[in-house]
């Protein structure tokens, strides 16, 4: 018997049990007729009475939700169902169970169901026996039949209590049932074992009655027992699950404190890289822009107009280098800070912006020889800027550490779903090591002072964060055929809406 909260399916079960339980209870006492059940001895009452003393005097234990009340009642229902059959059985322990739950004051519906599930319980048990043979009086020759009924008896009242748990509080129904099984079984199997030694004591003297109420005692102090024993395991389970539910919350604290050191480590170290970066990079071109000027100042009146004019080609060109560094770290920044470019990217033809980034870099490097292989149209979606961005980027790169004579080959082509545009260079190429660090902030693989190029080490990762927010990728592949140089390939989703040549 157990305390429940309402549901749906709960209630339904209830209602279910009840009407079924009740009903058996009606059938019975209208086949034997209510006189017959008043006519019996007086023993009958007497083993009724102890049913109803044992009845409401339950051992009471914690379950998740409510509690659960557990008896030793059984032994006198089964001495009672040994002695006067079913029906008197059912009655008997109908009646014990009403009394015990008004005293109690248990709310209208548990006690129909608790009533209409010892009634259903008790009918069921008594029919085994019933069919299998047993008589009265009881001898030995109705054990079987007398343990099979109790087994039964016992199975289906844990299958009726676990459904209960389940519907109510959500419990495991094969778990409840193993763990009945673990702490009752045997305390239970020494309160059915009473009931044939409780009607012989009894059919002997009723005076003698008194004396079984020791090994009640003591079957009851084993139940109560074992009940609490299943108590303190399921609270140390509890406490367990509990304990290592704090030792991982505590783990993933310590992996979100140690993942924010490491971040913070990490910004610590792009600070000092930024700072290192601006101290050298912008302060090279820099000093060469105001030294031209200084020396324009300084020597005005004896430059020839060639001098003067190298001078001041001198100090654009320092200024124009000294815009695109500042330029390429605000764009670092912003890119950090919002991880992608605006969301609505228009149909472009990838052709064409490889076309204008190989003239943007004609005009920027005239001396340089710029292959173009762009034989047809390339459908994508992308922002314009962002991919002569990135191309200009490959192409800056590319012009900085391949020698001077040799050319730069820009091309556009169709690779199944994809359109690539590569830039090949045949300079001293990327060890294999570096292939991915390449592309991390500030990073250059001819840092020393013997470093050509000059530059802060954004572009590429500038780069890389471009090609990502235009959904497609940025790598660096193998060139072909196989050498000495570097080939890097923006790769970008081709477009479902394809632009069409004239004519």
């Amino acid at each position: 018997m157990v305390a429940y909260h309402r549901s749906s399916a709960l209630h339904a079960y209830v209602l279910t049990v009840s009407a079924v339980g009740l009903g058996l209870v009606v059938l019975l006492v209208a086949g034997s007729g209510p006189i017959t059940v008043l006519e019996q001895p007086p023993l009958f009452w007497v083993l009724l009475l102890s049913l109803v003393v044992m009845e409401s005097l339950p051992i009471l234990t914690r379950i998740s939700g409510g509690t659960q009340a557990v008896t030793t009642a059984e032994a006198f229902t089964f001495a009672i169902l040994l002695g006067w059959g079913t029906t008197a059985a059912v009655i008997a322990v109908t009646l014990s169970v009403l009394i015990s739950e008004v005293l109690r004051r248990a709310a209208p519906e548990k006690i129909l169901f608790n009533v209409g599930q010892q009634a259903l319980l008790m009918a069921v048990a008594g029919g085994v026996y019933e069919l299998l043979g047993g008589e009265r009086p009881f001898t030995a020759r109705d054990l079987l039949a007398f343990a099979t009924a109790a087994l039964v008896y016992f199975f289906l009242n844990l299958v009726l209590v676990g459904l209960v748990t389940t519907l109510a509080h959500g419990r495991s129904f094969a778990a409840d049932i193993k763990e009945c099984l673990r702490a009752e079984a045997w305390p239970y199997t020494m309160v059915f074992g009473l009931a044939p030694i409780i009607l012989a004591v009894a059919t002997e003297s009723i005076s003698l009655l008194p004396l079984v109420l020791l090994p009640m005692l003591a079957v009851r102090d084993a139940l109560r027992t074992a009940e609490e024993a299943e108590e303190h395991r399921v609270a140390a389970v509890e406490a367990a699950e509990e304990a290592r539910a704090v030792a991982a919350e505590k783990a993933r604290l310590a992996d979100a404190e140690h993942a924010l050191v490491e971040r913070l480590r990490e910004s610590d170290r792009l600070k000092d890289d930024l700072l290192a970066a601006v101290s050298h990079e912008l302060r090279t071109p820099l000093a060469g822009m105001l030294g031209a000027l200084a020396t324009l100042h300084a020597r005005e009146g004896q430059l020839t107009d060639p001098q003067r004019q190298e001078l001041v080609d001198m100090a654009a060109r320092q200024g124009e280098r000294l815009k695109v560094q500042i330029e390429q770290l605000l764009l670092a920044a912003r890119l950090e800070r919002s991880g992608h470019e605006p969301a609505e990217r228009p149909v472009v033809d990838a052709a064409v912006l490889a076309r204008q980034a190989v003239a943007a870099a004609r005009a920027t490097y005239p001396a340089r020889q710029l292959v173009l292989d762009a034989p047809e149209v390339l459908p994508v979606r992308a922002v314009p800027e962002a991919v002569l961005q990135i191309l200009g980027n490959l192409l800056d790169n590319a012009a900085k550490h391949a020698p001077d004579t040799a050319p730069i080959r820009v091309a556009a082509q169709r690779a199944g779903a994809l359109a690539v545009l590569s830039v090949t260079d045949s300079g001293p190429g990327v060890p294999a090591a570096d292939r991915e660090r390449i592309f991390e902030r500030f990073t250059q693989l001819d840092s020393g002072a013997t470093r050509l190029a000059g530059g802060v080490g954004l572009g590429l990762y500038v780069a890389r964060q471009l090609a990502n927010a235009q959904g497609g990728e940025l790598l660096l592949t193998d060139p072909a055929p196989p050498g000495q140089g570097a080939r890097f390939e923006l790769r970008l989703p081709m477009a479902e809406l394809a632009f069409r040549r004239p004519g």
